[in-house]
């Protein structure tokens, strides 16, 4: 508890960390034999046009890179759960941190879907005008548990438990305490 404020720990990054090694491995993989069947290529053919197959090199170099950033970004900009007895404090993903106040916000559930815990919280329709309001790039995680689990579509924010050192009950305990009498608190089971 940091003040009047309760911010959950992350564990350490591991699954970020997976992916971004996996993903250079593979870039590794691919780029190094084209750069050694395509790396002596003329930039242009006898002709003078343009030589295609010395765009491979570049090309696939390119692809890597973009492929790497969203990486890069899941390991330094990482999930944030926090509230106090204003708001909600929530990163789902790598985008945008939202503040959601609690008179937004009428339920707040954990979920297990596919073997991993979500946090999902569902906005009230007369909260639409109050603080931060939950966009389509920060429901990808939603959109993921939609998927494995329909239930899930009656909220508006899924934040991905994995990161966080506490347990999911452990989270609803915390957020008992803070949470005003209005908003819903609820372990859910997928149906």
């Amino acid at each position: 508890m940091a003040g009047n404020q309760t911010v959950w720990t992350l564990r350490r990054p591991r699954r970020a960390a997976g992916r971004l090694a996996w993903t250079a491995f593979v870039a590794c993989l691919v780029c190094g034999p084209a750069w050694l069947l395509f790396g002596d290529e003329p930039p242009e053919a006898a002709d003078g046009a343009v030589n295609p197959l010395a765009l491979v090199v570049p090309t696939l170099a390119i692809l890597f890179g973009l492929a790497l950033v969203p990486n890069v970004l899941a390991l330094v900009r990482r999930p944030k759960l926090a509230a106090d007895h204003y708001a909600l404090t929530v990163r789902p993903g790598v985008a945008r941190t939202l503040i959601l106040p609690w008179a937004a916000v009428a339920e707040v559930a954990t979920m297990e879907i596919d073997e991993e815990d979500f946090l999902l919280v569902r906005c009230t329709p007369a909260g639409r005008h109050l603080g931060d309001q939950p966009r389509w790039w920060d429901q990808a995680n939603l959109r993921s548990a939609i998927r494995g689990a329909p239930a899930a579509s009656a909220y508006d924010l899924a934040v991905p438990l994995a990161d966080f050192a506490a347990r999911p009950e452990v989270i609803l305990a915390d957020l008992a305490e803070i949470a005003p009498g209005h908003v819903t608190l609820a372990s859910r089971a997928p149906r």
